[in-house]
């Protein structure tokens, strides 16, 4: 017998919140360093991607701006490294 589909939902949503869960606890046990080099390889793929977008014809893609979450983490982070 199947399951009704608010209940498939929900099951699904409990998944995917304790994958998300697991992934912060992981990127949270990792190093300054280790953060760092993965951020730099975040922004390196997202250059070629870019890059290849480009060279397909594509146009130019206007980012969004970031957060006020972001702008506080940022300035925390500077504020850590700073003293």
């Amino acid at each position: 017998m199947t399951e009704p589909p608010a209940v498939a939902m929900d099951k699904l949503a409990k998944a995917h919140a304790a994958a998300d869960a697991d992934d912060v606890a992981r990127l949270r046990s990792l190093s300054a360093e280790e953060r760092g080099r993965l951020i730099e390889s975040a922004c390196e793929t997202a250059a070629v991607i870019y890059r290849s977008r480009l060279a397909a014809g594509l146009g130019a893609v206007e980012p969004a701006p970031w957060p006020a979450s972001t702008w506080e983490f940022l300035r925390k982070c500077a504020a850590r490294v700073r003293r």
